[in-house]
């Protein structure tokens, strides 16, 4: 036994160099972990609301997940499809999909590619690595609704620019605002652009535009008929001197950071990622002009609790 005892020793020093030397290497000796890759698809058809927020949502995956970020424009289904094929082999984490007609292609494309994280912003199915976000705007446009009742009294006007379920959702929550500050006042519908020049006769001062950013055709017509308006998403001028009274808006970046985080933290799962008025996301930004307007941020302060505490149903009410 004692003339094993050399080699026990010799062994035993052996291992514990062994081990130091594996825990002291320089860092530049182990692989560094591979950073995160977000890849956003843009549809042709994206709104200019996107095409403003791109740029900020980029910067803020890089500073918050020090994330490579890159992006294509996309037109046609083909080129869709390609896209979408060519983002799964190469194992990106995960992808954005702005604009209509991703739904079907990622949904053929997505079960090929488990690892990676689809994310539309339309379409109606979700699956085990596809999600979906939807910004749901009828609390703040009940904020709208409110705004428009205080600074405009008691005729609100709404422009009918073609509905579907989502101007539905923002017309009916407005007209619920404006009515829990005037519950007999009058709502007019204006149809079409050329139908805002007749509100004023009808004695409106202000009126909701739901079907997305105005464009500069729309906010030209009001400017001239007297018209204040509530948009869904703030021109490119911002408030356009001071025609657009309040903007409903999405933080997309923040939508979108959020979305990465559960990637980041192994949380992601096929859903539809909702973001409302109370979730942060969603708001009514009112023009600075207004700022310090003291019944009106005492009006919008009591409709926001309201909401936000579920006292408020918005209910279709037969526009």
């Amino acid at each position: 036994m004692k003339h094993h005892l050399p080699w026990i020793r010799l062994a035993a020093v052996l291992a514990v160099v062994l081990v130091s030397w594996v825990g002291c290497r320089p860092e530049a000796l182990l692989k560094p972990p591979s950073p995160l890759r977000v890849h956003i698809i843009v549809g042709g058809d994206a709104d200019q609301e996107w095409d403003q927020g791109q740029e900020a949502t980029e910067r803020l995956l890089r500073e918050a997940f020090d994330a490579v970020t890159t992006s294509i424009r996309v037109h046609t289904v083909q080129e869709r499809r390609s896209a979408l094929e060519a983002a799964g082999r190469h194992g990106l984490e995960i992808v954005f999909c702005v604009g209509s007609g991703f739904e079907r292609p990622v949904l053929s494309v997505a079960p090929r590619y488990p690892r990676t994280a689809f994310v539309l912003d339309h379409g109606e199915r979700v699956e085990f690595n596809v999600a979906r976000v939807e910004f749901l705007f009828s609390g703040a446009a009940y904020l709208g609704g409110v705004a428009a009742a205080v600074v405009g009294g008691s005729t609100v006007g709404i422009v009918d620019l073609g509905r579907n379920s989502e101007t539905d959702d923002i017309e009916t929550g407005f007209e619920q605002g404006f009515r829990c500050r005037y519950p007999w006042g009058r709502v007019e519908v204006a149809a079409g652009v050329g139908g805002i020049q007749v509100l004023p006769d009808v004695g409106v001062k202000i009126a909701l535009t739901s079907a997305g950013p105005p464009n500069p055709g729309l906010l030209a017509v009001a400017e001239a008929s007297g018209v204040r308006l509530v948009t869904v998403g703030r021109p490119r001028q911002d408030f356009f001197n001071n025609l657009v009274i309040a903007a409903i808006v999405a933080d997309v970046p923040e939508a979108i950071r959020r979305i990465v985080a559960d990637v980041v933290d192994d949380t992601f799962t096929g859903k539809v990622y909702a973001f409302d008025l109370g979730s942060g996301v969603v708001d009514l930004r009112l023009n600075p002009a207004l700022a310090g307007n003291e019944e009106l941020e005492q009006a919008l302060d009591q409709a926001r609790d309201a909401v936000n505490a579920g006292m408020v149903e918005i209910e279709a009410l037969g526009l």
